[in-house]
């Protein structure tokens, strides 16, 4: 469809078609964007419930749609994809994780009735509109092959520049990528628009929704139904021993308490006309010890990935609680999702964005040292200096936790003595880390101490308040606070760490602040 606008815009205006479908890619594209943004910034600023943010997001949806392809004729769905885009990656990390819960299963639950009513509706309409014929059901079987042969083309095409960039590009991998091109909702959405628009030919409209409907059933029904044999054909599937030994001894040790314990409820003389033998018949089932025992050097990937998974349950933790904040929250995120995407082969102490991120202070410390900026790199780069600190403390943290993971780990049954090396190796890549970013910390004191004061000041706040939350929890679990009573307490809460971490705490905003001459205020609360 977006060819054909193109076309005929280029045909009118004497533009090319090219050029014309860029601007529209272009302009739906940026519309989207900057809708998005407009959302997620009034959103961020109410302190309203998830019901009330939902409602606007789905409003500013319904508005992206209307306003691209009815007021400003360019492309709905692709302003409505970067809409959704931008407030997924851009906008999910601002708001609050209860938030982000309630979103994420509503969103799920609509995506399901959409895509159902999407094909519904495709269906009824092609029983109305679409001429069946055995020479379309043909051409229909030679567009699904074509489509598949262009799609293995073109990823035969760049792998070359695939198997070198980023995490790599095997050949059994590349086939799945081949195979696993599905077609679904959005195909769907495009084809019943163009079967709508009365300045394409009629037969035109119905082949399109005809082919768009028939290609998007043969991938659902060959591509997605034969993937599990492909995987298992190409090897894909295959669990390292390793994995398979660490779950063998979870499984185990799991089993052992059970036993244990249900040893101990037969002593009990409150439970003495019990059904022992069907209470036993309930217990988990004995594992099978593997018959292949994995080399240290196997189970070292393994292990990694526990103590990331570790590290990613703390972050989370430690974000909820308001112990760092929200730009901190995703760069350790996305430190840790790089290292888990090789699949647990790369050691813990390569995390390089994390500390190029920090190094980039050593270039505001040369700049401190120029006499003109020396007061105004100390005073106006304090967030700049807040933002490198709590990511340091934030990232000590992890490490700690996986240290302590490593000490659970030597003291349990999963890792025998023999692989005790493992445990090792992994305790020298975490103290790294931790050295390592003390001894930055460090000097983030000795270089700028004013800013470094700040970090602290707001440091402390943010533990405070996070004190204030678990306090509050814990005295609705206790039963001595209701819920509904709690809610003034943790909006008051909510509101403050708000304000410790708005706009007005930025770099940008130091930077207009000092651009404009105005003076930051200063609230002070009793």
């Amino acid at each position: 469809m977006l060819f054909f606008g193109a076309y005929a815009a280029g045909e009118t205006t004497h533009a090319s078609p090219v050029i014309t479908f860029i601007r529209e890619v272009g302009l739906s594209t940026l519309l989207g964007f900057l809708l998005a943004r407009i959302v997620i910034w009034f959103i961020t600023r109410i302190n309203s419930e998830e019901m009330v943010q939902n409602s606007v997001i789905i409003l500013a949806a319904y508005l992206t749609f209307i306003l691209s392809q009815y007021y400003l004729g360019v492309s709905g769905v692709i302003a409505l994809v970067a809409f959704g885009l931008t407030v997924t990656y851009v906008g999910k990390p601002r708001l609050k994780p209860q938030v982000n819960t309630f979103m994420e299963h509503f969103w799920e639950l609509l995506t399901y009735i959409a895509n159902t009513l999407i094909f519904i509706l495709v269906g009824v309409v092609i029983a109305e509109k679409v001429d069946f014929s055995w020479g379309a059901l043909g051409v229909l079987i030679l567009i699904y092959i074509a489509l598949n042969l262009i799609r293995f083309a073109m990823i035969m095409l760049l792998y070359p520049v695939m198997k070198r960039l980023g995490y790599g590009l095997t050949r059994r991998e590349s086939v799945i990528l081949t195979w696993g091109g599905l077609r679904g909702a959005l195909a769907m959405t495009l084809a019943l628009m163009v079967s709508y628009t009365p300045a394409i030919p009629e037969d035109i409209r119905s082949q399109v929704l005809f082919f768009t409907a028939g290609i998007v059933t043969l991938t659902l029904c060959i591509n997605a139904t034969t993937m599990r044999a492909l995987l298992n054909r190409l090897g894909l599937t295959h669990v390292p021993s390793a994995r398979t030994m660490l779950a063998y001894r979870i499984e185990k040790s799991i089993r052992d308490n059970s036993e244990k314990y249900l040893e101990g409820l037969k002593k009990r003389d409150a439970l003495e006309g019990a059904n022992w033998h069907k209470v036993e018949s309930y217990m988990t089932a004995q594992p099978q010890e593997p018959a292949k025992n994995p080399q240290n050097k196997a189970m070292l990937p393994e292990i990694r990935l526990r103590v990331l998974d570790k590290e990613k349950a703390i972050c989370r933790e430690i974000y909820e609680e308001g112990v760092i904040s929200k730009p901190v929250f995703l760069r350790l995120m996305n430190s840790l999702d790089e290292l888990y995407d090789h699949d647990g082969n790369y050691p813990l102490n390569v995390r390089t964005s994390i500390f190029k991120f920090c190094q980039r202070t050593d270039l505001l410390n040369t700049l401190r040292n120029i006499p003109y900026l020396q007061n105004w790199m100390t005073f106006y780069f304090r967030e700049r200096i807040t933002v490198v600190y709590d990511l340091g403390r934030g990232f000590i943290i992890l490490q700690k936790g996986s240290l302590k993971l490593l000490d659970d780990l030597r003291a349990s049954e999963w890792v025998t003595g023999e692989q005790d090396s493992v445990l090792d190796t992994l305790r020298e890549e975490i103290n790294d880390n931790i050295n390592r970013m003390s001894a930055f910390i460090n000097n983030l004191a000795d270089n700028f101490p004013k800013a470094y004061g700040h970090a602290l000041t707001i440091k402390s706040i943010r533990m405070l308040l996070s004190n204030e939350r678990r306090t509050v929890k814990q005295l609705i679990n206790n039963g001595m606070l209701s819920e509904k009573d709690a809610e003034r307490l943790l909006d008051d809460i909510d509101e403050r760490t708000d304000e410790i971490n708005s706009f007005s705490h930025t770099f940008t905003a130091s930077f207009l602040r000092w651009l404009f001459f105005i003076k930051k205020k200063k609230v002070y609360r009793n």
